[in-house]
């Protein structure tokens, strides 16, 4: 099916980002058999393990450090050779494409804003440009736009893993706000608004609200917090980027 649509895209010319993703990623075999929780446990107890080892040294603590790498590579690479060897697999099968449903129980909420000295129109074109978002949200290694309405993030998780998901704007008006919602296969469902009111000042009041649903629920929160990756400090220092550098670039234009 992959190389069909591969073929399809060079014989009409097709430039659709978002359909080439779709064809890349069902061509990969399927290498990745640990399910999202486990991935997390395993980069955690990995690197807790390898540090003990290290710092214990001698013939048991570099047995415990080799451990914790392979621990580390399990968690990283989504990979376990022995359930590859067994046939096992507890990978989360779910139907592509859908929403993923946030469970509000196990869910973060986060609510942060942060007021920029610039108009909103100006702000809202450079939030709604999805891969400039790493230039200010930290944890952000990458957002690949796939079309007007969907993207893909890439996020930097524990002990150098990433955790991925597919994103889709569910409703927007332009200057004002834009909503979205992940959709199935999502590592951490979540959902959120970005809101833009304007001051009578000329300058803009940005809010964010968000809920994401971490990896074994409080557990994730947990991990979360160990990492330096406490969400609501995360999305405030965030907000204070994306603010230096909506400012910054108005002086420097100022100057020129």
């Amino acid at each position: 099916m992959a190389h069909d649509i591969l073929n399809s895209m060079d014989r009409y010319g097709s430039d659709d980002r978002r359909l080439r993703h779709q064809a890349t990623r069902q061509s990969k075999p399927d290498y990745v058999n640990i399910g999202a929780t486990e991935r997390i446990a395993s980069a955690v107890a990995g690197g807790f393990l390898t540090m003990f080892g290290l710092r214990r040294r001698g013939t048991a603590g570099y047995g415990m450090a080799l451990l914790g790498a392979e621990m580390l590579y399990r968690g990283a690479s989504g990979h376990c050779k022995t359930y590859s060897v067994l046939g096992v697999s507890t990978k989360e099968h779910v139907e592509p494409g859908v929403p993923a449903e946030v469970d509000h129980e196990r869910s973060v909420s986060v609510r942060q804003s942060v007021y920029v000295e610039r108009p909103r129109e100006e702000l809202f074109a450079m939030w709604r440009d999805f891969s400039r978002l790493p230039q200010f949200m930290e944890h952000l290694e990458r957002v690949d736009v796939l079309s007007p309405t969907h993207s893909h993030w890439v996020v930097a998780g524990p002990a150098g893993s990433t955790v991925e998901w597919d994103a889709e704007i569910v409703d927007e008006r332009e200057n004002e706000w834009i909503a979205w919602r992940t959709v199935e296969p999502a590592q951490v469902p979540n959902n959120g608004t970005v809101m833009f009111c304007e001051m009578s000042d000329g300058g803009t009041d940005v809010f964010v609200t968000l809920e994401a649903q971490p990896p074994a629920g409080k557990f994730g929160d947990l991990v979360a917090r160990m990492f330096g990756r406490a969400p609501n400090r995360q999305v405030r220092q965030a907000l204070e980027r994306f603010k230096e550098m909506a400012e910054r670039r108005a002086t420097a234009e100022l100057i020129v």
